[in-house]
């Protein structure tokens, strides 16, 4: 069984893989063998530049002969209101249009841009996985009686990883019949700092009566880039202690 999910030496890109959920990824897989390619702002990768991208994907390819799998992490989800009116916790009726953009560029266009870019070479090599990182939010509405009187979880983050659903299906679609597979993972909130108030309110919203703890969703990527899933193509792995399943 444990040559199932082997992936030793498997050339595989991460996009925002400096971030919270990135620097799990990395770790995790290096640790499992993989050459890991960071695709990020402090790499020299913008994903929502397609020339960055071309030349990025360009070089992983000299350098290795082969691309693998890709991770389609990077995401917005700001949590700080920089100042202006329609910040990233107002009412939905003023949520700034100039914000929303700026978020969807970054999570769905640049998931979009990467795919687009690495799936040409997996065409070519007729194998690959492409991972894309949703979220429990892009399948539900989000639960704003979590948040002090006034904030509402960014409208933004929530449509754009539902469309990030939508657009791994659409390449599932393009990709199987050159042997290439795009799931998503969607994932449940994780403890990082959070007050115990915060974590004790989230963790009634699910099953397992907790968030998830770092780490927990390192074997479930690696599950999705092994040939352990070597039969899944166009399928969301949910992995939230069960809060969509009520």
């Amino acid at each position: 069984m444990n040559n199932l999910f082997d992936i030793q030496s498997k050339v595989i890109i991460i996009t925002g893989g400096s971030g919270f959920l990135g620097t799990q990824y990395r770790a995790s897989l290096e640790a499992a063998g993989a050459v890991i390619e960071n695709f990020d702002v402090d790499t020299g990768v913008d994903v929502t530049d397609e020339a960055s991208v071309v030349r990025a994907v360009e070089k992983v390819k000299e350098k290795h002969g082969h691309i693998d799998g890709l991770v389609t992490n990077a995401a917005a989800n700001p949590k700080v209101d920089e100042g202006g009116a329609g910040g990233p916790w107002a009412p939905y009726s003023d949520f700034s249009p100039d914000l929303f953009r700026k978020e969807v560029d970054l999570n769905l266009t640049g998931s979009f841009i990467v795919a687009k870019a690495v799936s040409k070479i997996m065409v070519e090599q007729k194998s690959g996985s492409i991972v894309f990182i949703s979220s429990d939010l892009g399948i539900i509405g989000p639960t704003n009686s979590l948040y002090d009187s006034g904030k509402y979880k960014d409208i933004a983050y929530g449509a754009s990883k539902a469309g990030v659903l939508g657009l791994m299906r659409f390449f599932a679609a393009y990709l199987g019949a050159y042997g290439v597979r795009a799931n998503a993972l969607v994932p449940g909130g994780m403890m990082r700092g959070h007050s115990p108030e915060f974590a004790k309110r989230n963790g009634a919203l699910n099953m397992l009566g907790r968030m998830s703890r770092e780490g927990e969703y390192n074997g479930a990527v690696q599950f999705l880039l092994s040939d352990a899933s070597s039969y899944m193509t166009g399928a969301s792995l949910v992995i939230d202690g069960g809060r969509t399943a009520w």
